[in-house]
């Protein structure tokens, strides 16, 4: 069983410097940047591979040709580790509003092989099941300026389903063989009295517009549309040399139509099965809907001798574990761990059931004033030095009084510093980024500037600069008049809170201690009004989840990670709570592998299936449908998956065969050897028991199947008959 994440630009500067809230480099091309793989190592990254997208790789000009030019595991910033497979879809949710999916079956397919992915989707089409079954898309580039969807009247919308969206400019050339009409060239604008009219006026003056389609059966024909496109792409695929392997995607609305789906595909003779369209449902209708394909699946399996893997788009809950398990899903993906990170309440996770509110320390508003912008900062700077006294059960008097004190000098030295360097040649750029650069590096205080007093503020100080030309110089009263606004607000001001904060710390002889930083917490949630969050921070403060994390971003930045601040720490605490769910994932669904020793005939063999289905029989018989497993065969050439091709020659050493299967079985909890084919020396076995996976050795294949369902705590019916009635469910 593997986990995917999708890839949607989720990095951190690997630098960021926390004290200052600064980025290692103000040129994002300069910064060292970190994914999810680059900060944990190969054992601990806590996913078994990534789903790239093409809606996410086409985001930027720049990202699609960093990607399509060098591939996905030497593309510059993503360059993805070997070791991590990748499956690549076409990204149909960004596209569900479009009539057709804007995509060709051998444009794709080509595609896939540009990206060198490991596996490649076909095109699916969601089977949107809410609302309405009948239809309208229009083409938003034919509004009239100032007309917008709202504008439709509701004697249209409570009717039909109405979706909008800005059509692509050239359509795919089989969208001629469903709506020529749409396939003309040039925006030919809607006149909006045609949906003043009754429902079926307006739908007969659309019938041949071209940024119109209306279907009566809308769900019907986006279902069909996905298995039309299967079976093409499969023809195209299996005509074709491509590197990767193909999966196909299933749509369907209720249990039994993802089931007929699945059975079809099945008939055109995939092997892999993406179930689409699931995200966003209830677990328990994802868990139907899973059971029935796997019922399918299971079917197919036993009647052909053969295995099918099958992957979840866009779901994982953990709730869901053991029914995913024993339907025999093979993979599943999903962002929602991550993405919770920063999208509501409970964003730290150290499981399903223990989940905390981070602090949310507020940056200035871009439409914040001067003072308070730098009223803002400051209030921040004070929690965050405080947070982090607290985390390291130190004085969090010293901590403020230690920042304030070093807030001085960087606005008393800023005089002095700009009336001799503000005509230097460093400042002499056209760019505010490469000013700020100067500013922040060559100004002793520079970092400080930003952090204690705003970015706004060193903001204005580089527009003056870039200004200030020494042939024509600027009256220097420019910057002091700046310079004094920050002033008027830090002059004279104390840390707040603190002499409550020493009375305490006084009084009770320890430092750092939750008491002493409740009376600043409580009076910073009051100033920035998120006095609803109080009862959150103080349940995350008096349990210090943080503390608990044995995970590389929790050991290294500690409190900072339980802080609601910027894309570095919210980023790097999505990092964190992937690795708590994998955690979680691992538990329920242990990494297993069965794996037997290649035969000196495997190269000769079409696929390692057809090897094991051959000569490998006693053993494929009894393991060919196990859920959750993987299952290869071993060379000194490496661990070769069922589905895989064979490789040309074959060796067998044994050292080779030995550091083969000790990479292999870093990441996986235990591995079930077929030894009525090989008898591996204790010292391979040892080996890999030192990387921490189990080695169970069973000559009997029959008891290897019960021993692998025994720890799965499955029956021997393992795959459970789904009790649901169509269109009884929610998609």
């Amino acid at each position: 069983m593997r986990f995917y994440v999708p890839e949607w630009d989720d990095f951190v500067d690997a630098n960021y410097d926390f004290i200052h809230d600064e980025h290692s480099s103000l040129d994002p091309r300069e910064r060292d940047i970190a994914y999810i793989w680059d900060i944990f190592d190969h054992e601990s990254t806590p996913i078994d591979g990534v789903l790239i997208s093409r809606e996410q790789v086409e985001d930027t000009p720049a990202k699609f040709n960093r990607i399509t030019e060098n591939g996905v595991y030497d593309a510059p910033m993503l360059d993805l580790p070997e070791w991590l497979p990748t499956i690549s879809d076409c990204g149909a949710w960004g596209y569900k509003a479009l009539p057709f999916p804007p995509y060709g079956n051998k444009g794709m397919l080509e595609f896939y092989e540009t990206l060198n992915v490991s596996v490649g989707v076909t095109i699916d089409h969601l089977v949107l099941g809410s609302g309405h079954t009948a239809r309208l898309y229009l083409d938003e580039r034919a509004f009239p300026d100032g007309f917008t969807a709202s504008d439709i009247p509701d004697a249209v919308t409570d009717e039909i389903d109405v979706m909008t969206d800005e059509w692509p400019t050239e359509w795919p050339a089989y969208v001629q063989e469903y709506e020529p009409s749409i396939c003309s060239t040039g925006v030919t604008e809607f006149d909006t009295t045609v949906f003043d009219q009754p429902l079926p006026a307006v739908l007969t003056d659309l019938e041949d517009h071209p940024h119109a389609v209306y279907r009566e059966d809308d769900m019907s024909f986006r279902y069909d549309l996905t298995l039309a496109n299967a079976e093409e792409m499969k023809e195209l695929y299996e005509a074709g040399k491509y590197s990767f392997r193909l999966m196909v995607a299933v749509q369907g609305w209720d249990p039994q139509s993802y089931e007929q789906a699945t059975e079809e595909v099945l008939d055109m003779g995939y092997q892999y099965l993406g179930i689409g369209g699931v995200a966003g449902s209830s677990e328990e209708a994802v868990k139907d809907c899973v059971e029935s394909v796997g019922q399918a699946v299971k079917a197919y399996e036993r009647e052909h001798n053969t295995r099918v893997d099958t992957h979840v788009f866009g779901f994982a809950k953990t709730g869901a574990f053991d029914a995913i398990g024993q339907a025999g899903m093979s993979s599943f993906d999903s962002a929602s761990m991550l993405r919770a990170a920063w999208t509501g309440g409970e964003n730290y996770h150290l499981d399903d059931t223990q989940r905390y509110d981070a602090i949310r320390i507020r940056y200035p508003s871009s439409g914040d004033d001067l003072g308070d912008a730098v009223e803002t900062a400051l209030r921040g700077q004070e929690m965050l030095y405080a947070l982090r006294a607290f985390d390291n059960n130190k004085s969090i008097v010293d901590a403020l009084t230690e920042w304030h004190e070093a807030a001085i000098p960087a606005l008393d030295q800023l005089e002095p510093y700009l009336k001799e360097h503000r005509h230097d040649d460093r400042y002499d750029q056209s760019l505010l980024r490469e000013i700020k650069e100067e500013l922040r590096t060559d100004y002793a205080y520079g970092r400080k500037l930003r952090s204690n007093f705003s970015g706004k503020f060193r903001g204005r100080l580089a527009k003056l600069l870039r200004k200030d030309d020494p042939d024509s110089p600027l009256p220097f009263s420019q910057y002091q008049e700046l310079i004094d606004q920050v002033r008027t607000v830090f002059t004279d001001r104390t840390p707040t809170k603190i002499e409550k904060i020493k009375d305490k710390e006084t009084t009770s002889g320890e430092y750092g201690t939750y008491k002493q930083l409740v009376p600043l917490l409580e009076d910073y949630v009051e100033h920035v009004k998120d006095e609803d969050l109080l009862d959150g921070y103080r349940d995350l403060l008096r349990r210090q989840p943080w503390r608990e994390c044995g995970c590389p971003i929790c050991e290294e930045h500690g409190i900072e990670v339980a802080t609601f601040r910027g894309n570095n720490r919210n980023r790097r605490r999505g990092f964190h709570n992937t690795h708590r769910f994998y955690e979680q994932f691992e538990r329920a669904l242990p990494k297993i592998a069965v794996l037997t020793r290649g035969g000196v005939r495997l190269s000769r063999k079409d696929s390692v299936e057809t090897f094991l289905q051959d000569d490998r029989n006693r053993l494929w018989s009894q393991v060919h449908d196990l859920p959750v497993v993987e299952i290869g065969a071993v060379t000194a050439n490496g661990v070769h998956e069922w589905w895989e091709t064979p490789p040309a020659s074959i060796s067998f050493a044994p050292h080779a065969m030995q550091a083969v299967l000790t990479d292999y079985c870093t990441r996986y909890q235990t591995v079930y050897i077929d030894g009525s084919n090989w008898t591996p020396d204790q010292e391979l076995i040892d080996a890999v028991e030192a990387t921490g996976c189990a080695v169970h050795l069973l000559t009997d294949p029959t008891e290897l199947r019960t021993a692998v369902l025994d720890q799965l705590g499955y029956d021997t019916e393992f795959a459970s008959e789904p009790m649901t009635q169509s269109g009884i469910t929610d998609y």
